[in-house]
């Protein structure tokens, strides 16, 4: 189950995330992710961070997504 959320809604390009997996490891976590769209996108990658702490092999531990 995903959730989004527009804190500006002039501000399409940024925007959170919520991610509650109804299944496997982390099922009954809530996970929280930040968003933003450059302006140079599909040249620059999106930014996206991981607010809530979490042990994964891809997020570091400042929440930076590692791909």
């Amino acid at each position: 189950t995903c959730k989004v959320n527009f804190p500006d809604p002039n501000k399409l390009h940024y925007f959170q995330l919520t991610v509650i997996p109804d299944e496997g490891y982390y099922q009954g976590g809530k996970f929280q992710f930040e968003t933003e769209v450059p302006d140079a996108y599909n040249m620059v990658p999106p930014k996206v961070k991981c607010l809530t702490r979490i042990w994964h092999p891809n997020i570091t531990e400042t929440g930076d997504i590692c791909l």
